[in-house]
């Protein structure tokens, strides 16, 4: 007589109960394998900025003076053959690559022509195309990386270096700038009075895109913003001048509106320009105030040229920025104002604390 043995297996239940046991599990360990990619990327971001800090302090060694953020090439274009360009020009980036083991792409720079893109710029587009749009891997947070502009062309750069709270940041009425850099003016570490643990060298920004409206997007509006220092002070405390608060205001509105924007924020690491590869302390990272990248006030939308170049990134928190003295700490998106003002500034004689940020 044959006995019935009835199959081994699953019934639906037992099934859907260690289905719903893999989907926790999965819940659970899904948010701390992003947690940990996203601490390395943090790390791997924190080390790009030390060795951008590292090679300017060699450069300084080497040329008794921190890179020049515009050193001058010419143009044979927009009015004479030999004129002194003074804007489209290298970067402080482009300086420091013999101090970066980037000896070959320095080598294929021709210094006497501008490195910017343009019919401006004559010859210099052509001449300097090969070095200017070589993707650096060190000039790229892995948490951001390289992005697509409106115009299909790559956005390269997401490290800044620091001019303060200074919003003339083309000298117009001053050479210099509250910050480490300045237009077609260097400074030695002499000149950073308040310290080099004090004093924001570097800092990290998003590349630009326009779509969707975030902190990725520049903008562009109108606005009396020509000031070496923007700071006053308004009932006892710093605050902004009149004519820079009305600009951001202004700014807000342009973003808002989403009409006046852009979307070149970092797009060549070797071209010296605010939006490019130059940025301000004037307001604190990851702003939710200011929710832009990026504001040019004369009228026309984008990075380039902007008077407001935000310090910004996709880590949870804050930003990572590089001080005068080689060290890279993370700054919070929490940060007082005037605590950022303050870090932004070479010679502010302002007190920081350690724990302020």
């Amino acid at each position: 007589m044959k006995t019935f043995n009835p199959r081994k297996g699953f019934t639906l239940i037992e099934l859907l109960v260690v289905i719903a046991i893999i989907a926790v599990l999965i819940a659970l360990l899904l948010p701390a394998v992003q947690a940990a990619r996203e601490a390395a990327r943090r790390a791997q971001c924190t080390n790009n900025l030390k060795q951008m800090a590292l090679a300017a302090a060699n450069y300084q060694s080497a040329n008794q003076s921190y890179p020049l953020s515009n050193a001058t090439g010419t143009y044979p274009g927009c009015g004479s053959a030999t004129a002194a360009s003074s804007w489209g020009n290298w970067s402080g980036q482009a300086m420091m690559l013999s101090f970066m083991e980037q000896t070959a792409v320095y080598n294929a720079c021709n210094f006497m022509l501008t490195a910017s893109p343009g019919d401006c710029f004559g010859v210099g587009w052509y001449a300097n195309s090969t070095a200017r749009d070589t993707t650096i891997n060190s000039f790229l947070c892995p948490s951001d990386g390289s992005t697509s502009g409106s115009d299909g062309g790559k956005r390269n750069n997401n490290y800044y270096g620091s001019y303060g709270v200074t919003t003339d940041i083309w000298g117009r009425t001053n050479p210099q700038s509250t910050g480490i850099f300045a237009h077609l003016a260097s400074c030695d570490v002499g000149a950073v009075i308040d310290g080099t643990s004090n004093t924001i060298m570097w800092s990290e920004g998003l590349t630009g895109s326009r779509t969707p409206l975030g902190k990725r997007t520049s903008v562009g509006t109108t606005g009396s913003t020509d000031y070496y220092d923007p700071r006053t002070v308004l009932n006892g405390a710093q605050a902004l001048n009149g004519d820079v608060q009305t600009a951001l205001t202004a700014c807000n509105t342009a973003f808002t509106g989403g009409t006046a924007v852009g979307d070149n924020r970092g797009q060549f690491w070797a071209v010296g320009s605010p939006g490019y590869t130059y940025f301000n302390t004037v307001v604190p990272p990851n702003s939710t105030q200011y929710k832009w990248s990026a504001c040019r006030t004369d009228g026309i939308n984008g990075a380039d040229y902007g008077a407001f170049v935000n310090a910004n990134s996709n880590h949870s928190g804050g930003v990572n920025a590089a001080l005068a003295d080689g060290s890279v700490r993370f700054i919070k998106d929490s940060i007082a104002q005037n605590v950022w003002w303050a870090l932004g500034t070479k010679s502010g004689g302002e007190t920081i604390s350690s724990d302020s940020y």
